[in-house]
């Protein structure tokens, strides 16, 4: 399985079905199964705050469905037309709006997911830069089961207000 690295808070927000948009500053032609897997990168929050959060482990799975240039999509969006594979994936014009005016929606890319599953038990893995392939078999043999226990919040616990 296809899996991407997001940085905290992020990654949760993800799993919680909060955020049905990563934005990247590529795109990619992939379209299927994804595994989010929550970095240990402090981007956005400090250390201390890191330490609430699940980190160098996969705690979602997905469908990446669409991949698309969010000016573009904008422009489109505009002549009430849509990106040709959203229409393939059954989206209204509807749909577009609300995830171009979602609070997460940055772009330049946006990679549009849906179908989020979060995991009763993340699974701990090393994560990469750009897409990579995760096993989770294997990944669960080499370093257990991965029972991690949150100190301050839960996965589903919304950060600052969120």
């Amino acid at each position: 399985m296809k899996a991407l690295t997001i940085s905290q808070p992020y990654a949760n927000l993800i799993a919680c079905g909060k955020k049905p948009i990563e934005n990247r500053r590529w795109p990619t032609n992939y379209r299927g199964p994804l595994a989010i897997h929550a970095g240990k990168g402090t981007h956005y929050l400090s250390r201390s705050e890191l330490a609430a959060f699940p980190t160098g482990m996969v705690i979602a799975k997905c469908r990446l469905i669409a991949c698309f240039d969010m000016k573009q999509a904008v422009v489109l969006a505009h002549r009430e037309a849509l990106p040709q594979e959203l229409v393939n994936s059954g989206w209204n014009l509807n749909h577009m709006w609300s995830v171009l005016n979602h609070e997460h929606t940055e772009g330049p890319w946006c990679w549009l997911l849906s179908d989020v599953v979060q995991l009763a038990e993340p699974v701990p893995a090393r994560g990469q830069q750009g897409l990579w392939e995760w096993h989770e078999s294997s990944e669960r043999e080499r370093r257990g089961s991965g029972n991690w226990r949150g100190r301050q919040r839960s996965l589903d616990t919304p950060t600052n207000g969120e």
